[in-house]
């Protein structure tokens, strides 16, 4: 037993000497891959951001102001109309009609008034003679003015049914986009119904109404009071260039219970690229920011502190292509497309992380694997 231990011994010395001849140098420290970009100066638009609601320029419910049965229907659900086309025919036969039988009274009663135009002038003959009775004479010129009256009432009747043909032919109030027919062909309809035949969005020009916090107002209204205030917009999932417009309308009360002021403004919309019901992105143009600091805006994380970057300084010891990085608190505020503008914690030129920041701690030790912005 003894001689085994001895042997056991004997085998492990050489392995114990080897192994506290070596130096103990620690963990390596870890390197976070990372990619970098360079604070740049520029002259920049100071920009307010928002989210905002399309809405249509006048919406309009088409209703009938006649009664009857529509035969012809002359539009379809989306269909670009113009103020003054024809949508919809009602039967013209019942007002062709009543247009015939006013103008068939108003012909006999022309016929009347000619004869007791006649009656009158001779009992006024006769009169003058002292041949008849001043009671005749008065009841033929009652007679000859109650006949004008009909006649009066007659024109009028027939302007009327004129009217009511015309109104027969259903026409679009005003330019834009019809909706859904809410009527099919061979439906009667009342006059005046209170369920609308179809509803028009008239969307060019187009509106668009958002808010924005009420510490903004001051400035706002001192823009307007200089001239027109430019507002850019762009819809949902549209990558095209910003929509142009100007804001037309400030709300006459701050909201107390957000603390936001509704504005409005108006766009040509031409090329119909805003539809009403659209959720856009507002930016609003407020002025000129000369040389100002720009960094992307995935560089800026927020922290419990507020936003935040990481700047990145060459290592110390020399290494190429690694860095360490301090945290640095940031004052921003929305740039041009892509970028945000700091006005304080970042000077051009410095060197910022935008991409591998959950890797990163102040004092951590980051090496660039791409290509520099």
């Amino acid at each position: 037993m003894k001689n085994a231990i001895a042997f056991l011994l004997l085998l492990c010395f050489p392995l114990l000497f080897a192994c506290s001849g070596q130096e103990d140098k620690g963990p390596a420290e870890r390197t976070a891959p990372v990619r970098l970009a360079v604070a740049e100066t520029r002259d920049v638009p100071r920009i307010l951001e928002a989210v905002g609601n399309v809405e249509a320029f006048s919406s309009v419910q088409v209703k009938s102001q006649v009664g009857g049965q529509i035969v012809d229907v002359l539009v379809r659900a989306g269909e670009a109309v113009n103020a003054g086309d024809i949508l919809f025919r009602l039967d013209p036969r019942p007002f062709d009609a009543a247009v015939a039988e006013v103008e068939a009274r108003l012909t006999r009663g022309e016929a009347l008034l000619a004869q007791a135009r006649q009656d009158l002038a001779r009992q006024s003959t006769l009169r003058r003679q002292d041949v008849v009775s001043q009671e005749a004479f008065d009841q033929a010129l009652t007679a000859e003015k109650t006949i004008q009256a009909d006649i009066k009432q007659a024109q009028a009747a027939l302007q009327i049914a004129k009217l009511n043909r015309e109104f027969s032919e259903i026409k679009a109030p005003v330019s834009g986009r019809i909706g859904d027919i809410l009527v099919r062909l061979g439906n009667v309809i009342r006059a005046n119904d209170e369920r609308p035949l179809v509803v028009i969005n008239s969307i060019r020009p187009a509106e668009v109404s958002f808010t924005l916090a009420e510490r903004h107002l001051p400035a706002i209204l001192h823009l307007l009071q200089a001239g027109a205030l430019e507002v850019g917009v762009l819809p949902e999932g549209d990558t095209g260039p910003l929509i142009m417009g100007e804001v037309t309308a400030v709300n006459n009360e701050v909201d107390r219970m957000t603390g936001s002021i509704r504005l409005f403004a108006a766009f040509p919309n031409d090329d119909y690229r805003l539809w009403p019901g659209q959720f856009v992105r507002i930016t609003l143009v407020m002025a000129m920011l000369n040389d100002a600091v720009l960094v992307p805006e995935r560089a800026v994380q927020m922290g419990m502190a507020g936003p935040f970057v990481y700047l990145a300084a060459p290592d110390p010891q020399g290494r190429k292509d690694l860095y360490r990085v301090t945290l640095s608190g940031v004052e921003s505020e929305p740039g041009p497309r892509g970028y945000v503008v700091i006005s304080k914690g970042v000077s051009a030129g410095d060197v910022i992380v935008v991409e591998g920041q959950l890797g990163l701690s102040p004092g951590a030790l980051a090496m660039d694997v791409g290509e520099r912005r």
